[in-house]
């Protein structure tokens, strides 16, 4: 979805503010974590997809996918982005305005 990787997750697992669960659609499982209104800001949303990402790569990997990152957000996210950016911890901000191209 945003290029990082071609691997595909063998149970697919969604964050959510509900309560923790496995959910079953057949043969597939789902996994819904509950997770704190922090960790889902700009949620259901190309912008909150990519928030989420520089979360989850960490400070090292984030930098290097910070190009890769950008080019699959549209101006619109782009400015939901940068408008979000408070809300993020102080170690992901200069990623995050590489990534929405605000000069930090």
């Amino acid at each position: 979805m945003l290029g990082l990787s071609w691997q595909v997750p063998a149970q697919p697992c969604y964050l959510t503010n509900g309560p923790s669960r496995r959910v079953r659609i057949g043969c597939r499982v789902i996994n819904l974590r509950h997770a704190s209104p922090r960790n889902l800001v700009a949620a259901g949303s190309a912008a909150g997809t990519v928030f989420q990402a520089v979360r989850d790569l960490g400070q090292g990997p984030a930098t290097v996918s910070a190009d890769t990152l950008a080019s699959h957000l549209s101006p619109a996210d782009r400015k939901r982005l940068a408008r979000e950016t408070s809300k993020a911890p102080a170690w992901m901000r200069p990623i995050l305005d590489q990534i929405t191209g605000v000069a930090g």
